[in-house]
């Protein structure tokens, strides 16, 4: 059986989609483009679970909210593959009479069942309850990095992990990875507990 698999997936938090629609307006203003002169710099989204304190803790928080119903799911799933195994094992060698074997099989999608329940409305309700804690965090880290990217210079931002993975980004100069500078910055001015400090100009 292929069970479904319980996890809060990494999400983009950072895109050259999110930071062109909000610089949208401020292109469509100008009747003659004006090519900007600056630096390109890459960076890495996919250290922001770890490394940005309040994903961190808004990731340690939900994990804490849904343990026990992961822990049901999971130990539901060793019951159904235990039980299958059973069935399988003794059943050939003529441990178990015929009868008891239906009943362990009836037991079984009865299982299997519940278990397809379960997962689901787990996958459905850790979804949602993601999506509403980091929301508000996505917003604020586009828009740090529409200041980060003005107070540097830098005109044109790539997330690193993204365009490797899709082949858009054939090669990069490590010195233009800003990932660990605009995460210290970014903690400094958002920690995960206490009041926003100033950024450095």
């Amino acid at each position: 059986m292929k069970f479904l698999k319980v996890t809060f997936a990494t999400i983009a938090l950072l895109s050259l989609t999110a930071l062109a629609a909000a610089q949208q307006p401020a292109a469509a203003a100008a009747k003659t483009p004006t090519l900007p002169k600056g630096k390109v710099a890459v960076i890495n989204t996919a250290l922001f679970q770890e490394q940005v304190l309040e994903f961190k803790a808004k990731m340690d928080e939900l994990n804490r909210q849904f343990e026990p119903r992961v822990k049901d799911v999971r130990g539901l799933a060793d019951r159904i593959s235990a039980q299958e195994n059973t069935i399988k094992t003794q059943s050939q060698g003529g441990a178990l009479s015929a009868a008891r074997v239906a009943e362990m099989t009836e037991q079984l999608e009865a299982w299997k069942k519940d278990y397809q329940r379960k997962a689901e409305d787990l996958q459905a309700d850790a979804t949602r309850a993601k999506d509403r804690a980091f929301e508000p965090l996505s917003a604020k880290l586009v828009k740090f990095a529409q200041d980060y990217t003005a107070r540097h210079g830098i005109v044109h931002l790539i997330d690193l992990g993204n365009s490797l993975q899709s082949g858009l980004l054939l090669w990069y100069d490590p010195r233009t990875d800003i990932t660990q500078d605009f995460i210290s910055e970014y903690n400094k001015m958002h920690p995960a507990t206490g009041a926003p400090v100033t950024p450095k100009p």
